[in-house]
């Protein structure tokens, strides 16, 4: 499955992408915001992906002009599929500073809170990752009280986001327009049979199905 907004491309994670992940997850600017710092190997990369349930996690490649620069997700969600974990890394130097970050972001969180229908997201950031905490906020994140230092919850809700990126969502909009379009595939799961179905119904996404 292929989703397009806001000029960026969301492409299902397959087994074809992993040595292009692996790759990226084990440079040093990756790796020293991740929670596992080890380098993976091959196997490591495979296995997880073997293990994974592709019906409680989401996961995509991040393309712009049909060239991939990072990994996107939303994984563990309940059985309920009320609550997820969101998260995103850029592999490719050259887009560390870019906006096609924030707007793969921004399509994310959509398609979580207006499409699954989501009621929170969680996101984990390293305790003093300033850079990550200041961006989070600006979507609507709130640090979850109590937690020791480390790598730390910060939470938003479908209001949180939607009020913290009114701006940001009108920005997109006026500059790529409101249209989704969504390349299906015949072997869709469970839960991406259900994105597709309420993306098809939610007129938010103004979806142009090819």
């Amino acid at each position: 499955m292929r989703l397009s907004r806001y000029g960026i491309v969301l492409e299902t994670l397959t087994s074809d992408h992993l040595e292009m992940v692996r790759l990226w997850r084990n440079q040093e600017f990756v790796r020293c915001n991740m929670q596992f710092k080890d380098l993976l190997s091959r196997e490591d990369q495979e296995k997880w992906f073997s293990q994974l349930n592709q019906n409680r996690n989401l996961y995509w490649v991040i393309r712009t002009h049909d060239y991939p620069i990072g990994l996107i997700h939303i994984k563990e969600l309940d059985d309920e599929c009320t609550v997820g974990e969101a998260g995103i890394f850029i592999g490719e130097p050259s887009y560390l500073d870019m906006p096609q970050s924030i707007l793969a972001i921004l399509f994310m969180m959509e398609m979580a809170f207006l499409a699954l229908g989501l009621k929170r997201l969680k996101a984990k950031i390293r305790s003093g990752n300033q850079h990550a905490i200041s961006f989070n906020s600006k979507l609507g994140y709130q640090l979850e009280p109590g937690q020791p230092e480390g790598f730390q919850y910060y939470t938003v809700n479908s209001d949180g986001f939607m009020g913290a990126t009114e701006q940001l969502r009108k920005n997109a909009q006026k500059m790529y327009g409101t249209e989704t379009v969504v390349v299906q595939v015949n072997d869709q799961n469970k839960l991406g049979k259900s994105l597709i179905d309420r993306l098809r119904k939610e007129s938010y996404f103004n979806p142009k199905f090819v």
